[in-house]
């Protein structure tokens, strides 16, 4: 019984679906990157020899992980994580770094998980937050030739 119902959950297309958002509506506050996009690697329980790379059951992608904040997150205790990056190759962020290791993202054909999280009476609703990319970098702002005052006729 228990092993039909645990096969009846993978199964189920409901219990895994990912809901498309628009990055601007789930992120409304932005997101940082902390550090170097990774490859989601198998867990072994042991840290001098880590498992392959995973790949995506749905997508059949490799999975890259990266490390954000949300300034947007109001409990402080869940306002960094790491979302998932589903791709061929490793991504590229397109931002420039503000600072050692921190730049402002955005993601492209991004879905989100709903799920549990928590331990014991502790519980809360989280999500897997999973994306193709990384969306391009916004172009750079083209000032006016002349300074302040430019545009104006001076005579």
């Amino acid at each position: 019984m228990a092993e039909q119902q645990g096969q009846n959950q993978t199964n189920n297309p409901r219990s895994a679906f990912r809901y498309p958002v628009a990055f601007e509506e789930f992120y409304a506050a932005g997101l940082y990157q902390m550090g170097p996009v990774r490859p989601d690697t198998v867990y072994t329980g042991d840290p001098n020899r880590p498992g392959p790379q995973q790949r995506d059951p749905v997508t059949g992608l490799w999975v890259w992980k990266a490390s954000v904040t949300d300034p947007g997150e109001p409990n402080s205790r869940r306002r960094s994580y790491d979302i998932l990056l589903l791709s061929e190759t490793e991504p590229v962020p397109t931002t420039d770094e503000l600072s050692a290791g921190l730049r402002p993202i955005v993601l492209e054909g991004l879905t989100v998980q709903p799920r549990v999280g928590g331990q014991g009476e502790f519980k809360y609703l989280t999500y897997t937050v999973r994306a193709a990319g990384y969306a391009p970098a916004p172009a750079p702002a083209v000032s006016g030739r002349g300074g302040a005052g430019s545009g104006r006729n001076q005579s």
